[in-house]
């Protein structure tokens, strides 16, 4: 059993699993699995999987194009972008790719009181600010920026399950939450017996999801009780509180805390500094149509 799955209790899986319907792996990632488990696979072949996929394809060419890797010449491979990037990078970014096109466009008229537009751009945007303030911070070095997108991105990926598979019991909490001023965290471990991060991990566990990825989606309301990776789930839960704070709540009504003074020194910047990281993520953000 891997830490991942003793972090979560049998008796909230079972629940979990009992309760909702979690969507199956994306096809592109079925596929990208299977070439990418064979040791014999090449980049050519792992490339003809991702073309078959524009959304995945489009990202890995504008990920390998980015900064990051400054390249003097543009790549317009996806063969040669996986060379470059390698098995494990590309693999998150068609997995970054293939969970936007699942759930993006996910919209249940069940559960009035959320917009996805405003979910997805909280996301987003989260995802901007992990990978903007971890990028300025000495303790993620051994990460590369985009990891830290991706935990930013989907931190959240469990209200989506909920708004698809139990909107009524979603729209409960949302609407006593925002009636009452009360804690939605609060609410759906009362209503429901689990949280949308307990669901997020649990989809993340049946996808085999990088293990950093499930454990920041799993802790990112409570890093302290984080038993494997403190200093990520701070990042996210930073990250996710300064989106809120910043005018990109994941709903637009819902009660919102500052984030807690602690979670600057474990994640390795100083508050003061933040006002220029945020303009760099604003900038980002402003620069793409979608964002990410």
């Amino acid at each position: 059993m891997s830490s991942t799955d003793q972090s979560m209790t049998p008796s909230i899986l079972d629940l979990i699993n009992r309760t909702l319907e979690l969507p199956t792996l994306p096809d592109v990632l079925v596929k990208l699995n299977e070439v990418m488990n064979d040791p014999e696979s090449s980049a050519e072949e792992v490339a003809n999987v991702i073309s078959l996929d524009p959304a995945v394809s489009t990202n890995i060419l504008r990920i390998v194009n980015s900064a990051y890797y400054g390249l003097q010449v543009r790549v317009g491979s996806v063969n040669l972008a996986v060379s470059i990037m390698g098995f494990n990078m590309t693999r998150k970014v068609a997995l970054k790719a293939a969970v936007f096109s699942v759930f993006a466009k996910k919209s249940n008229k069940k559960v009035p009181n959320f917009d996805p537009n405003t979910f997805w751009q909280h996301s987003i945007y989260t995802g901007i600010l992990a990978r903007t303030i971890g990028h300025s911070s000495q303790k993620f070095t051994g990460l590369h920026p985009e990891d830290l997108y991706i935990c930013g991105l989907l931190h959240d990926i469990g209200k989506i399950i909920l708004v698809e598979n139990a909107p009524e019991n979603f729209n409960e909490i949302l609407r006593v939450g925002l009636e009452e001023n009360r804690n939605l965290l609060e609410l759906e471990q009362e209503i429901l017996g689990f949280t949308h991060a307990d669901v997020g991990s649990v989809l993340a566990i049946k996808w085999f999801l990088p293990e950093d990825l499930t454990i920041a989606i799993r802790y990112h309301h409570c890093p302290d009780r984080d038993p494997f990776n403190k200093t990520l789930s701070s990042l996210v839960a930073l990250s996710d509180a300064l989106a809120a704070k910043n005018g990109k709540p994941a709903l637009s009504k819902a009660r919102y805390e500052d984030p807690d003074p602690e979670l600057y020194e474990i994640v390795g910047v100083q508050e003061e500094d933040l006002g220029a990281l945020i303009e760099k993520a604003n900038e980002e953000y402003a620069r793409s149509e979608i964002g990410w």
